[in-house]
């Protein structure tokens, strides 16, 4: 399989270094041919990368023996992104990184991307282009909405339901049982402990909420 990271700036370049430990692992067996990027960087005089860009999202034309991942921050541009790709007949590829502590009940969709020291639980169902970031952890039974994020040192604890498009920040925490809203932001360092609704921001510790402009 030949993989194609979609965004080349510095959550892509992350994914790369993603792929690259799981193909020495013998997790993934691909070879990355390149990024695709709207912005075509020069990636060799940017971060030394001799990789190249492909090309921009909307000028993709898949080949037979390829599938992409998304190394795009923030949910709603991942889920641009992943409809554009899909629109041009794109296929997905998920990439776990095996420093990940990922058991074999998790269920997960297409497109995910699992950094290392990242702990998804017994029984997760993630969903498409879900991002689980270094040092999260997903609680067992954890459901986790397509193209939601996880950022570094986030916990959401046993039996939570992220919607879609969800944003969890650096350093929070949802506690057990508790549901969040499609399009919701979880800022960083609160504490949630009632249901977020659909596309507000929960703030503080008690959280509370604020509905996003």
């Amino acid at each position: 399989m030949k993989l194609v990271i979609a965004g080349a700036g510095g959550l892509g370049r992350e994914v790369w270094s993603y792929a690259l430990d799981a193909i020495a692992a013998g997790r993934l067996d691909a070879e990355i041919v390149g990024f695709l990027d709207d912005t075509d960087p020069d990636l060799t005089a940017f971060s030394g990368l001799d990789v190249p860009v492909l090309g921009s999202i909307d000028s993709y034309a898949p080949g037979e023996d390829e599938a992409v991942v998304i190394g795009i921050g923030t949910p709603a541009h991942r889920a641009s992104v992943a409809a554009r790709l899909a629109a041009r007949g794109a296929r997905f590829v998920s990439v776990v990184h095996p420093g990940a502590w990922v058991p074999p009940t998790v269920r997960m969709a297409p497109g995910c991307v699992v950094a290392p020291f990242a702990t998804v639980g017994p029984w997760v169902d993630l969903g498409a282009h879900v991002l689980v970031n270094t040092h999260a952890v997903l609680g067992h039974d954890c459901m986790v909405g397509a193209n939601s994020e996880l950022a570094p040192h986030t916990a959401c604890n046993g039996w939570v339901r992220l919607g879609e498009r969800v944003f969890v920040g650096s350093g929070a925490v949802v506690t057990a049982r508790v549901q969040v809203g499609d399009d919701a932001k979880v800022a960083a360092g609160a504490v949630v402990y009632s249901t977020v609704p659909a596309g507000a921001t929960a703030l503080g510790n008690p959280a509370r909420f604020m509905r996003n402009a």
